[in-house]
């Protein structure tokens, strides 16, 4: 781990077995690696990265999002809020699976019909996640690759469904140097459904292709030490979208993200830099806020 005190005993010959400090600084950086590396989970982009053996994985991420420019005959204005419940098992080393529960509460302003509200669920994700290859370079630091695919299921709930299985592949690789991480994702997402001027970008008539980048800089601690309990990043992503109907958007977001040993909390604002869309609205504000839980 970058900064880990190597500590002497005054008066003790050094030995076989390294000190009670000594073992106390190891423990602890180990203890921290493991939290360090799932830190490096941007709010908004994938990571190569999974629970232990045996471990679950909770994550609870709200959206708002605003919308406007639709080209359906509403000629909506549309704010939404998204819950994601979202849960991780880590079923051998280097295998994980997850499920993704996602609520939403749409309000639209009609032109001509004022405003209406509705709430439902979006389809679920189902997904399985192989890390085919890591490298570690210490403590902390580390290279990750990772495969995932899945499917996302129907809710069957009137307009937030698709009404149809949409699978998807992808992968995904993280790099973690001393107090600097990225990742970099790219996920393809054949869509069956029937639904035009969804709501939902990436959803609809047309297949998605994702290219998602995030920078994480840990802003402290500078180097991790025996009394080290949390660590706080700053964040920038780039989230990119195009449809196979043409459709296309990237948007870029600062960020920050709190970790400790047992929990995560984090938030991060997204502005559109690239808007180009005919067969539903356009992004105009993404904010998004998280919690995480290791157990």
């Amino acid at each position: 781990m970058n900064g880990l005190p190597t500590p002497s005993v005054p008066g003790r010959r050094a030995g076989r077995f390294p000190s009670q400090h000594t073992a106390a600084v190891l423990g602890s950086a180990l203890a921290l690696a493991a939290s360090a590396v799932h830190a490096q989970e941007s709010p908004n982009v994938p990571a190569a990265t999974q629970p232990s053996v045996g471990s679950f994985y909770l994550r609870e991420r709200l959206h708002y999002v605003a919308l406007s420019d639709d080209p359906s005959p509403a000629d909506r204005e549309v704010d939404k809020f998204v819950s994601t419940t979202s849960l991780a098992y880590g079923l051998a080393r280097a295998w994980s699976v997850s499920l993704e529960v996602p609520l939403a509460y749409e309000r639209s302003d009609a032109a001509g019909d004022g405003t209406t509200g509705a709430f439902g669920l979006n389809d679920l994700s189902l997904t399985v996640k192989w890390r085919p290859w890591q490298h570690d370079l210490g403590p902390v630091d580390s290279l990750r690759f990772a495969l995932f695919g899945g499917v996302e299921v129907p809710s069957g709930d009137g307009d937030f469904s698709s009404h149809s299985f949409d699978p998807f592949i992808g992968g995904v690789f993280t790099g973690i140097m001393g107090r600097h991480g990225v990742n970099a994702a790219v996920t393809y997402k054949h869509n069956d459904g029937r639904t035009t001027h969804t709501t939902r970008a990436g959803d609809g008539t047309a297949d998605a292709l994702r290219c998602d980048g995030s920078y994480l800089f840990r802003l402290r601690p500078a180097a991790y030490g025996a009394h080290t309990t949390a660590a706080t990043y700053l964040t920038l992503e780039v989230n990119s979208l195009y449809e196979t109907n043409g459709d296309s958007e990237v948007i870029v977001g600062p960020g920050i993200l709190y970790e400790a040993r047992t929990f995560a909390f984090e938030a991060t604002l997204g502005l559109p830099v690239l808007r180009a869309a005919d067969e539903r609205p356009t992004t105009e504000l993404i904010v998004a806020l998280g919690v995480r839980f290791l157990f």
